[in-house]
């Protein structure tokens, strides 16, 4: 998924589900940056405090050499984008490694989040989490690591909508492939790069075979309606986050919420209209200042994503103003997606056998 839906989708469902416009603003930033956090190197503060801030790195760009390295991808890509599913009927390690939408490993995590609501970085890490599960419903099918079972046919994707869509697609296919010719990242497929940004288009409906894993094996044909998968994530993420406002009144009311059936046709008019990112994200804000989702506070009808905000020059800048670090957004993010990081690898994987020690 792209910022249409983890930043502003997750803004417009969060405050649907009761949760205040500052609370929302902070859910909606943490899981858009889990995208965007791609700085590992320490922010160091000669003043004040002689100390440094370590970031907890969430992503890399698409072409970085790191995608290679099997601890980035355990540190990265395993925790924050594809979920293990942890399939029972799986032959393999690989198969229960494989990501499968709201999966129990998913629905485990986001018990834990809400069980840590009220630690000061709670909101922070209901973002990580909201991410982290919306791409159940847009990475399932494929692996964190780099193995072969992510490998698909070129010659099968076939992709259905309009003429402008489908050529568009194409395009931005075929550029995405030519920036990863010739680099590690091609020859070691990890996540969805076979297919490019076709599962972050939520209006798509397309198909595709998997590369046999074996000359024995047959062809793994796989049919997606993305919009489908898109209404689920966004059903499951209103649940979720009228679940972390219950009993948690500094958060938001959840008196104060639109049921869901009562905006789920807009959620859907949303998801299905065909069109860029830029044009997806102007379809989220024009619902959201409208009132076509909730009853919009002054706030609500300006809210924009700004990634500089968090970024290491900015964290600088504002702790050099004498701002603590327990106050900012940016380090209680780092703090949140580290302690994420840790649970997942250390205790979700391995209460459900995925990981011993």
């Amino acid at each position: 998924m792209q910022i249409d839906m983890h930043f502003y989708g997750a803004y417009a469902l969060s405050r649907a589900a009761g949760i205040t416009p500052q609370t929302a603003s902070v859910i909606a930033y943490a899981s858009q940056f889990v995208d965007d956090a791609i700085d590992d190197e320490a922010i160091v503060l000669e003043l004040p405090g002689r100390c440094a801030i370590l970031p907890t790195m969430t992503s890399h760009k698409p072409i970085d050499y790191q995608n290679t390295l099997p601890g980035d991808q355990w540190k990265v890509w395993v925790p924050f984008h594809f979920l293990p599913g942890n399939d029972d009927t799986a032959a393999t390690f690989v198969g229960k490694m494989v990501c499968l939408k709201n999966s129990e490993p998913a629905k485990m995590m986001l018990a834990h989040v809400v069980n840590q609501r009220e630690a000061p970085f709670g909101p922070h890490l209901a973002g990580i989490a909201a991410h982290i599960y919306a791409d159940t419903f847009s990475h399932y099918g494929v692996v964190g690591l780099g193995r072969d079972w992510n490998r698909v046919r070129n010659e099968s994707i076939e992709i259905r909508g309009s003429d402008s869509i489908r050529h568009y697609l194409w395009e931005r296919f075929e550029e995405f492939k030519t920036r990863l010719a010739g680099s590690l990242a091609e020859t070691i497929p990890v996540g969805h790069g076979s297919v490019g940004t076709f599962p972050d288009r939520p209006y798509l409906s397309w198909e595709y075979e998997y590369e046999p894993l074996d000359k024995y094996e047959p062809r793994r044909p796989v049919v997606r309606n993305n919009a489908d998968d898109y209404m689920e994530a966004c059903e499951g993420l209103y649940t979720f986050f009228s679940k972390f406002i219950t009993d948690a009144p500094a958060y938001g009311d959840p008196a104060a919420a639109v049921p869901w059936a009562s905006v789920a046709d807009t959620v859907f008019d949303i998801v299905t209209a065909e069109g860029t990112r830029d044009e997806r994200v102007s379809r989220w804000k024009k619902a959201i200042a409208g009132g076509k989702l909730f009853d919009p506070a002054e706030e609500d009808r300006t809210v924009d994503y700004d990634a500089r905000l968090w970024k290491s020059a900015h964290i600088s800048e504002c702790l050099s103003k004498e701002e603590t670090a327990t106050g900012n957004d940016a380090c209680l993010f780092f703090k949140a997606a580290w302690m994420h990081r840790h649970y997942v690898l250390h205790q979700l994987l391995s209460s459900i056998g995925v990981i011993r020690y």
